[in-house]
């Protein structure tokens, strides 16, 4: 039967059946057009629902029933209790009330101490009258839940960001305190657009979503977009005491220690908010711990992403010279970029402090189709030679080809760099080794240098000097 059946046999709002429903008490089929249908079972169920409600039964007394962990005797019994503590307080309000009544007192002339006492006498003699729920907002007073909660929604707004910054402009931010800073307020701009968004729209928040944490509006409705980024804003200033390093941390001990202590905290009590949380099960950290984890590892392999030069299939010499151009870019080294025929790009004017003399000539060998299979540079130095020569053109040069290895890849990447970095020797020193299908040789022979440290050759005094050095990579045949 559909819904509309149901609203008519029980007399009940289909507000209520959708939230019987959620709340796993039913457990409709779907029809092959999407739409509910419910059994003869679902409507009896929903009958033994009105009428435990309407005794006042609590709704995880009744889940517990239908799973057969609590019989109805023993919760018949303890709503028994529950009326008549609840009788006692009414009787016990009920002759206050009618005390009250008889004294005929103005309200700006009650002296509300005495009755206050009497109440305390009733308290300790078991019959407790409080002022209603509704007189407090709800304020989810769980700390580590909501701290938890939003620490997991910046680390995803963080993971979208470097998404963006790795995957569509293949860029990193710098190192250092002015860029973390500027990182900081940039993903709170970031916020203050998706969370009001996400807000106004879901009506909650990955990280809140995963502890069962909802915000709305005093009255039960979703927030509209602007009281959401008010909340924010608010939020932004006492909680995190406008992100100021060190200053933010304060303010976060503080609004832990309000938290804790059950106050509303100021960006709900000044919005007029209701911060709920719909249960503390276990599973909810277990699946908070997953997110942290999945993001983690997303995060992971979009920093190894970066590192690894965009065109990973066999090169043409322009892909190369892409691949090679990024290389320089992401690892910082220090040589020129090339052109789309693989040649070196010298802006006039340039002074390279490296070498004297023009950049080492890439010579490629490719195959039929175009693909690269190959290369070699010869660099012949001057005799006020110094430094380390061509080590970052080889670098990039092996980096650019390296990606475009089928044996490369996310998970091996890290390893291939250790590789190459363990076997690939100085500029004047002799070397080969294999590294995912490639071969990497250099050759060099000098005369009239001395070695100084582990990088530089300084000419020997009184004697004639000559160096050259060629470096190839040759891609093993298929």
């Amino acid at each position: 039967m559909h819904i509309a059946q149901l609203e008519e046999a029980l007399e009940l709002s289909r507000a209520s059946i959708r939230f019987y429903e959620k709340e796993g008490l039913l457990s409709p089929e779907r029809l092959a057009n999407g739409y509910r249908d419910y059994s003869e079972e679902d409507l009896e169920t929903l009958r033994r629902v009105k009428l435990l409600r309407a005794l006042g039964l609590p709704l995880e007394d009744i889940k517990a029933l239908q799973a057969g962990t609590l019989d109805l005797p023993a919760a018949l019994r303890a709503q028994e209790e529950r009326l008549r503590r609840e009788q006692r307080q009414r009787e016990a309000a009920l002759s206050l009330c009618q005390t009250l009544e008889g004294e005929g007192v103005a309200y700006r002339d009650l002296e509300a101490g005495p009755y206050l006492e009497e109440l305390s006498r009733l308290e300790r003699e078991g019959v407790q009258l409080q002022p209603p729920a509704a007189d407090s907002l709800p304020c989810a007073p769980y700390p580590w839940r909501r701290f938890f909660a939003r620490q997991l929604d910046r680390s995803l707004l963080s993971l979208l960001f470097s998404a963006v910054l790795s995957l569509v402009l293949r860029r990193r931010l710098g190192d250092g305190l002015p860029w973390d800073l500027f990182e900081t307020y940039l993903l709170w701009g970031i916020q203050f657009l998706v969370e009001p968004l996400l807000l106004s729209t879901w009506g909650t928040t990955p990280g809140k979503w995963i502890f069962g944490l909802q915000v709305r509006s005093s009255d039960g409705r979703k927030l509209t977009f602007g009281e959401a980024a008010s909340r924010l804003w608010e939020l932004f200033r006492y909680g995190e005491g406008y992100g100021i390093p060190f200053y933010n941390l304060y303010r976060n001990y503080k609004s832990f220690r309000a938290c804790a202590d059950g106050e509303v905290l100021p960006w709900d009590q000044s919005r007029e908010l209701s911060y709920s949380i719909r249960d503390t099960r276990p599973w909810r950290g277990a699946a908070w711990l997953g997110a942290v984890g999945l993001d983690l590892s997303l995060a992971l392999l979009l920093a190894v992403h970066i590192t690894i030069p965009p065109v990973r299939h066999p090169l043409t010499v322009a892909e190369f010279a892409r691949n090679y151009n990024d290389a320089v870019r992401q690892y910082e080294l220090s040589s020129l970029s090339l052109d789309s025929k693989g040649q070196w790009v010298v802006p006039e004017g340039t002074l390279d402090l490296g070498r004297e003399g023009a950049p080492p000539i890439f010579h490629y060998t490719t195959a039929g189709d175009g693909t690269l299979t190959g290369l070699t540079f010869t660099y012949r130095t001057p005799p006020e030679f110094f430094g380390s020569g061509t080590l970052d053109e080889q670098t990039a040069a092996l980096l650019a080809m390296l990606a475009a290895q089928p044996e490369a890849g996310f998970l091996n990447w890290l390893g291939l760099i250790e590789t190459v970095s363990e076997n690939m020797g100085r500029p004047f020193e002799d070397y080969t080794f294999p590294v995912a299908g490639l071969t990497v040789t250099n050759e060099a022979a000098y005369s009239g240098y001395e070695i100084v440290g582990d990088a530089y050759l300084f000419p020997a005094e009184g004697e004639e000097q000559t160096f050259s050095q060629t470096f190839s990579i040759t891609r093993t045949a298929e």
